[in-house]
């Protein structure tokens, strides 16, 4: 897809993000939908998908919108960084629309039944789709934080995983060289 000159940068780094989600569960690219109801809107040959700006809910109100948005054919994907209300949930597992939540690290999971059916796990997309995040400033994420609790920054574990598979790697690693040593008598 080639971006539209004229975006916004928070509009820029909200279309990267579901881009890069279309490319994973449809394998193709969309074209930007110009709509005034949300931050940003693609449209590929198998999904219309809207984004809701950080720090917005989604709403039973805009389930009919994007079910109305682009051509009937297409399947419905709304994306929000806001916990979704089991209403708004079961209003869009009935329209056949699949919502995502999103966070500032780009992860991407269900939110509903029918976003379950299209993907069961969070899916963390590429740092290419995740750069345009960090143009988004702190203030916009202070109600995402408000709401889900969820800090700008990860938790130790989250953050020292890659070390911790690597120590418990190399620790492996040691204790069966040392025991192959041990067993030809050569310790």
């Amino acid at each position: 897809m080639t971006m539209p000159p004229d975006v916004p940068p928070q509009t820029y780094a909200l279309l990267s993000l579901v881009q890069a989600h279309l490319r994973h569960l449809d394998r193709t690219d969309g074209e930007y939908l110009p709509v005034p109801q949300w931050e940003a809107a693609v449209e590929s040959a198998k999904t219309v998908a809207a984004v809701k700006a950080p720090g917005v809910a989604a709403t039973a109100e805009d389930v009919p919108m994007i079910v109305g948005t682009g051509s009937p054919d297409r399947a419905r994907r709304l994306y929000t960084s806001m916990p979704v209300d089991d209403g708004v949930a079961a209003l869009a597992d009935e329209s056949e629309v699949a919502l995502f939540s999103y966070n500032r690290r780009g992860r991407l999971q269900a939110a509903n039944r029918t976003a379950l059916a299209d993907q069961a796990r969070a899916w963390y997309p590429p740092a290419k789709a995740i750069a345009p995040m960090r143009i988004l400033d702190e203030t916009v994420w202070e109600p995402v934080a408000a709401a889900t609790g969820e800090s700008a920054r990860p938790g130790v574990l989250e953050a020292a995983a890659g070390w911790l598979v690597l120590l418990t790697l190399i620790a492996f690693l040691g204790g069966t060289a040392y025991l192959a040593l041990w067993y030809f008598d050569i310790v």
